[in-house]
């Protein structure tokens, strides 16, 4: 799987010309980031308006920040910390309704057996909290390293890891049926 954030033209360009106010620039880094930032929002949130609501935020901070976008080394990886932020920000707030919305977190495949197992892991990916449903989303479909969702997220890169390897059992468990 490829890393999100790649591009024909160069990060840095991109980022100075969205720091220069230049709104097409903007739209390339959307149409660029745009998709993957609000699966990583769906992941977490599990809510196709939330998600897009953090998108949207996301992107209208980027266009008002200017400036502050030069020292940006990796645009996806900086979009993804402000989804994080965003989005948990989101989850926190007293009148945001939890939705199951398991279905939404894997894309649907033609295969009627592949369908069945899309399904199960749909559901209990559902059953992980946020912070859980995050570190697969980023390792797993995002392609970022460990250490990268450990400062993308503010947490350590071990908790990361372990966060990692223990949603892993829990997921294993869930499809087994140990873990209702």
């Amino acid at each position: 799987m490829k890393p999100l954030g790649n591009s024909n033209r160069p990060d840095r360009e991109i980022l100075e010309r969205v720091a220069a106010g230049d709104r097409a620039a903007l739209a390339e880094l959307y149409t660029r980031d745009g998709a993957a930032a609000y699966r990583h929002a769906l992941w977490i949130l599990r809510r196709p308006a939330d998600a897009e609501d953090v998108v949207q935020t996301v992107f209208v901070t980027l266009a008002v920040r200017g400036g502050e976008l030069l020292g940006v080394r990796r645009p996806a990886s900086y979009i993804a910390a402000m989804v994080h932020h965003e989005a948990l920000a989101l989850l926190r707030h007293p009148d945001r309704q939890a939705d199951e919305g398991a279905e939404l977190l894997l894309e649907a495949h033609s295969d009627a057996g592949l369908e069945v197992e899309r399904l199960a892991l749909g559901r209990a990916l559902a059953k992980l909290d946020a912070t859980q449903r995050e570190v697969v989303f980023l390792r797993v479909h995002a392609g970022f390293t460990f250490r990268e969702i450990g400062r993308m997220t503010g947490v350590s890169l071990f908790t990361v890891a372990s966060r990692y390897r223990l949603v892993l059992i829990r997921l294993r468990r869930l499809l087994e049926g140990e873990d209702e």
